[in-house]
């Protein structure tokens, strides 16, 4: 009985000091601020997000940008946006496929109605492109990345 309870709690010790040795050190120090650097690859380019001159993944970018809630903040709002956008995009579908068998049942019922398309069929057709539109207006409110870094930022430099 005994042994097996020295072997439950040299387990339980080894297996808390092993988990403990496995934590990820700090990726950054806790002075820093992120930088912006675009990197021109031929004619394409793409940003290059660096903290202390050292190159950082996306994925710890948004871990630091996730420390602070207001960065947090802004982060989700931006998450909420592109919800919306691909959440509007089934009904910009729905809505032109449902415009377009409208028009062919009214083109095969009365073939010299005049008319445009639009005109046989205007509520699918407006209710399509008003979630085309509002898809569109949601991606292009831009992304909150760089409003989420420059907070951070300027909460780095303030708690210096």
């Amino acid at each position: 009985m005994k042994q097996y309870l020295l072997c439950w709690l040299l387990l339980l010790l080894f297996h808390s000091g092993y988990a403990q040795s496995q934590a990820p050190a700090a990726a950054v120090a806790s002075d820093s601020t992120i930088k912006v650097t675009v990197m021109q690859s031929g004619r394409y380019s793409r940003s290059l997000y660096t903290i202390n001159n050292e190159p950082i993944t996306n994925t710890t970018l948004l871990a630091l940008l996730k420390k602070y809630p207001e960065s947090a903040a802004i982060l989700r709002k931006d998450r909420a946006h592109r919800r919306w956008a691909l959440l509007l995009t089934p009904v910009f579908l729905a809505g032109i496929i449902v415009g377009g068998v409208q028009v062919d049942n009214a083109v095969k019922n009365n073939p010299y109605e005049p008319g445009s398309n639009f005109s046989k069929a205007p509520v699918p057709f407006s209710i399509g492109l008003a979630a085309f539109a509002g898809s569109i207006a949601f991606i292009a409110t831009g992304s909150h990345l760089g409003q989420a870094i420059e907070v951070y930022n300027k909460h780095r430099h303030t708690a210096n």
